[in-house]
């Protein structure tokens, strides 16, 4: 695939075009808008009251659907700006502050039970609490108050439209996203491939890469398939369901890895790699090619590197004779599986390359029951009320150490800040230990490096034109929320310094007392995460029962030659949620204390034998895809229901027939199952995923036993 040329390099595009950078471009552009608006209006002071609104608004503002944006827009400025009244009016009383800060942080706690949401609320909430701590010099508490809320207003007002006009070229840059994690998680495929590469480590990589590209896919269906169907939008649909499609297949070719690496014919199974990193490449090409103005698709279907290929493995069939090794078999399966791929690159290429006025087929599935809703319900509250909720745990340890930082600063009122104190606190603590400490180091190294940067630029740059690094940094901060915290924490400490420096210049900002009170601040958060702590662990069983229950489900219609399509999709999808839950969970846990390297092992190997069974299953659905009419039906359904109960058996089912089926695999042992008839391809891979199945069976209930 080549990109024709324009005039934007091609690393610039792969890291500029991106969802999060635009989303960031676009909160500074609100930003200026509010800030440069009022400030030609009503002067520059007042222009910084509006933005410490504006920014607490901008908090939530992510590429959402229009209804949510609205809901989360009037409960961040609503909330906040009745924080900030509370607030000032608050300040000097401890009897008033103290109060306000444990109902602030305990209301922020728990609505972190909404997800991603609610966390951007509870940031925008400790936000207004800090600038509502600062000085204000001569204006009133009612007219701060209405000046902050003013902000908030004009800054929903410029974002709401814009959402509604970038509303394409969000739906574009998802599906990009998703092209993206699909390049990344085939990339990780061919280091599989390479014959001097770990196995162990390159599976452990390639599940961590399959998670990610779940989530950015994910991610995507909630964009995509959300809002009214017009042409351009069925059109990203279309290639949303290709690009599943083209996963399937090359998530498939992994059936046989075990083998392959296994065969003597290494210079083989290091072609396959080559052309599996090329494919990697080219997707990585499409997703900015979608993504980049003025660019064109032309997509090289990489037809000598098959054929040589494929050459080769007929050449070593004719050396073999007339019995074929089971090796061969595996390595023609695979490669076919990669013909199939690229061919479904291809398809994915047109759909997306197509004019906007051209109607895209879809398939004959509710396709927004894939969409992941976020209840925003008070019910979702009500269910937290139990002191095995984790939510609630994290909810009094985030009150406690807040109310402990805020007494700090009581005790110490002439060195320490207690609204960064505080900000500090709320932004590095959260419900998992893992993230919690990821988060400490991040925010400590970015808040050092951004007080640096800010002291220079308050000596440096005329205050009048400070408000420019501003908006550069308060987009970064914003960009970078949930990709890097530690360009967050940086970003953020200079536009939070600089917006304190506007706000009280007279009081001569001290930057690297900013430090200490960062250092106070990371200190209390990691100390009260041991409070009442939700460790990872205690979630694992649950996991990895929900694993095995998905992988069953999933099999029983895998292992069907007729199915409801969208039953089988739903049940694919979330047995795929259940292996990025699982792996997600398991990232964490590494970083735990007291947790025996000998147990991440067993969850490592139980997540690289699920994501073979995963992959045999996905074979499945390619055989009867492709091959159907050559299998004999009556015999078919019955190695398919002799295998479907075996499965069931292997992987805990409670109402699997009491006699267990003979195995296929016992069955097969004196055959030969190499060779390219369609039956015996057929009785080769379910002998295949029966063992696999007996594998995460038994791994699984070695993890389940955890810790």
């Amino acid at each position: 695939m080549q990109i024709s040329p324009i005039s934007i390099p091609r690393r610039l595009g792969l890291a500029l075009f991106r969802t999060h950078i635009e989303n960031g471009a676009a909160v500074s552009l609100g930003m200026a808008f509010v800030g440069v608006g009022v400030a030609l209006l009503f002067g520059p002071d007042i222009a910084v009251q509006a933005a410490t609104g504006a920014l607490c608004a901008s908090v939530v503002d992510r590429p959402d659907p229009p209804a949510i944006k609205l809901r989360l827009f009037a409960l961040a400025v609503g909330g906040s700006t009745a924080l900030t009244a509370l607030t000032v009016l608050s300040v000097g009383s401890p009897w008033l502050m103290g109060p306000l800060v444990a109902a602030m942080s305990f209301a922020s706690g728990m609505i972190s039970a909404y997800g991603r949401r609610g966390l951007g609320l509870s940031v925008a909430a400790v936000l207004a609490l800090l600038f509502g701590m600062t000085p204000h010099g001569s204006v009133a508490m009612i007219g701060h108050t209405a000046i902050f809320a003013a902000g908030g207003i004009g800054y929903a007002a410029f974002a709401l439209p814009t959402n509604f006009v970038l509303d394409e070229r969000n739906r574009k840059l998802a599906l990009g996203e998703a092209i993206r994690a699909f390049a990344a998680y085939v990339a990780a495929k061919a280091e599989l491939y390479e014959p001097r590469t770990r196995a162990r480590l390159a599976r452990q990589a390639l599940v961590e890469a399959h998670s990610q590209f779940v989530e950015k896919l994910q991610a995507a269906r909630d964009t995509i398939f959300a809002g009214k169907r017009t042409v351009r939008r069925t059109r990203w649909m279309a290639a949303l369901v290709s690009l599943l499609d083209c996963f399937d297949f090359i998530l498939s070719s992994d059936a046989d890895i075990e083998l392959l690496r296994s065969s003597v014919h290494r210079h083989l199974l290091h072609r396959l790699g080559a052309l599996i990193a090329d494919i990697a490449k080219d997707a990585e090409e499409l997703a900015l090619a979608l993504a980049t103005p003025g660019a064109e698709l032309n997509f090289k279907g990489h037809e000598g590197q098959l054929q040589a290929i494929g050459d080769e493995i007929r050449r070593l069939e004719r050396a073999a004779g007339e019995t074929e090794p089971l090796e061969l078999s595996a390595f023609r399966s695979t490669w076919h599986k990669l013909v199939q791929t690229v061919t479904r690159m291809k398809r994915l290429t047109e759909i997306i390359g197509a004019a906007d006025t051209t109607e895209a087929k879809l398939p004959d599935v509710d396709l927004t029951v894939f969409i992941q809703h976020e209840s925003m319900s008070p019910r979702l509250l009500l269910a937290q009320m139990s002191i095995s909720s984790p939510v609630l745990r994290y909810a009094i340890r985030l009150t406690l150490a807040m109310s402990c930082g805020y007494l700090i600063t009581l005790l110490l009122p002439g060195i320490l800040h207690g609204g960064w104190v505080l900000l500090t606190t709320m932004l590095i603590m959260r419900a998992s230990y893992s993230i919690t400490k990821q988060r400490r180091n991040d925010r400590i190294i970015g808040t050092v490096a951004g007080c640096l940067v800010a002291a220079i630029l308050v000596r440096s740059v005329p205050q009048a034109w400070l408000f420019l690094p501003m908006l550069v940094t308060v987009g970064t901060a914003h960009a970078f929320a949930t990709v890097n915290f530690r360009i967050t924490a940086l970003s953020a400490s200079i536009t939070a310094l600089l917006a304190l420096h506007f706000m009280a210049p007279e009081s001569a900002v001290v930057f690297f007392e900013r430090i200490v009170d960062t250092l106070i601040g990371a200190g209390l958060a990691w100390l009260f995460s041991f409070l009442l702590p939700s460790w990872e662990w205690r979630t694992v069983g649950k996991l990895v029962a929900a694993k095995v229950n998905a992988d069953r489900k999933y099999a029983a219609l895998a292992l069907a030659r007729t199915r409801n399509d969208q039953i089988y999709r739903l049940a694919r999808k979330q047995a795929h949620d259940a292996t990025a839950n699982l792996s997600t969970a398991v990232r964490r846990l590494a970083d735990e204390p007291q947790v025996e390297r000998g147990a991440l092992t067993a969850l490592n190997d139980l997540l690289g034998a699920n994501y073979l069974l995963a992959s045999d299953l996905a074979s499945m659905r390619v055989l009867f895809r492709m091959r159907a009419t050559e299998l004999d039906a009556a015999a078919t359904e019955t190695l398919l229901e002799t295998a479907r109960t075996n499965v069931a058996l292997s992987l805990g089912a409670s109402d699997a027939k009491a006699a267990p089926a003979l195995r296929l695999s016992r069955r097969s042992i004196a055959d030969n199952l190499g060779g390219a008839n369609a039956m015996t391809s057929l009785r080769r891979r379910l002998v295949h995923i029966e063992l696999a199945a007996e594998r995460v069976g038994a791994l699984a209930a070695k993890a389940a036993k955890f810790p």
